[in-house]
C-alpha cells in the first residue's frame, strides 16, 4: 500500500464515511487529539503503546519502558499512545528526542492520547505528532511506558497492531486491518466521485441532482 499516495489523496472524513458504510461505527479517536500543526497528515500502521502511573519508579533507570518501546518501533508505523487517565493531564509522554528516535526507526508519526512537550523543536523536525495538549512536565516519576506492541483502547476505539491509522486536522480514524483494502479502495473511489461532483456544482448543478447521480455529499 502506497502510504504517501494515501496521505495526498485521502482525508479522515471520507475514510470515516466508508467505515460507517461497512458497519464499523466506532473508529474515530477522541476529538481532542489534534495535530500540533494543522497541515500535518499521518498515515501508517498502528504500533500501540500504553502509559501507566509510575508505580514502580526506578530513579536509576526512569525511562526504561519508554526506551524499550521506542527502540522497538517498526518502519512505516504510527505510534498510538494510550495514557492512563491519572497521568494523561499531568505529564508529557512524548518530546523531541523520542521524535528523533522514532523518525530514525522509520516511524511516520505519533498519536498521543496525552500531553507532549518540546513542541517548537518537534515542529521544526516536521514529524507529525498529534496530542491533546502540551506541558513542560516530564514523564519521569509521573508515568511509565508499561507495554508496547499490544492492543490498546483509545476512547471507545480498539487499536490493534497493524491497523491502518489516518490522521489529519479533522481527527484520527482507525481502519481495522481485516477491512483495510476494501475501505481504502472505496474511499479513493468516493474521492474521485466527489471531485466530479464539485466540478458540476461549480457549473450550477443542484445538490439534489448531485446526490441522485453520485450519492455523495
Amino acid at each position: 500500500m502506497n502510504l504517501d499516495y494515501l496521505s495526498r489523496v485521502l482525508y479522515s472524513p471520507v475514510i470515516s464515511d466508508i467505515l460507517d458504510e461497512v458497519g464499523i461505527y466506532n473508529h474515530a479517536l477522541p476529538s481532542n487529539i489534534l495535530p500540533i500543526n494543522p497541515e500535518y497528515v499521518v498515515v501508517g500502521y498502528a504500533y500501540p503503546m500504553y502509559v501507566s502511573e509510575a508505580n514502580d519508579f526506578d530513579p536509576n533507570n526512569p525511562y526504561r519502558g519508554l526506551i524499550e518501546a521506542v527502540d522497538a518501533v517498526p518502519e512505516d508505523s504510527v505510534i498510538v499512545i494510550e495514557v492512563n487517565e491519572n497521568v494523561r493531564g499531568k505529564a508529557a509522554v512524548w518530546g523531541e528526542l523520542t521524535s528523533t528516535a522514532a523518525m530514525a526507526r522509520g516511524a511516520r508519526g505519533v498519536i498521543a492520547h496525552g500531553l507532549i512537550r518540546d513542541v517548537n523543536q518537534v515542529l521544526r523536525m516536521g514529524f507529525p505528532v498529534f496530542a491533546i495538549g502540551h506541558t513542560p512536565y516530564d514523564i519521569k516519576g509521573r508515568g511509565e511506558f508499561k507495554s508496547h506492541g499490544v492492543d490498546v483502547t483509545v476512547g471507545n476505539v480498539k487499536v490493534k497492531v497493524g491497523d491502518l491509522v489516518f490522521g489529519d486536522i479533522n481527527g484520527v480514524v482507525i481502519v481495522p486491518r481485516e477491512v483495510m483494502s476494501e475501505v481504502i479502495n472505496r474511499a479513493i473511489e468516493k474521492v474521485n466521485k466527489e471531485s466530479t461532483a464539485k466540478r458540476e456544482i461549480r457549473r450550477g448543478t443542484l445538490l439534489k441532482d448531485i446526490w441522485d447521480r453520485y450519492k455523495v455529499l
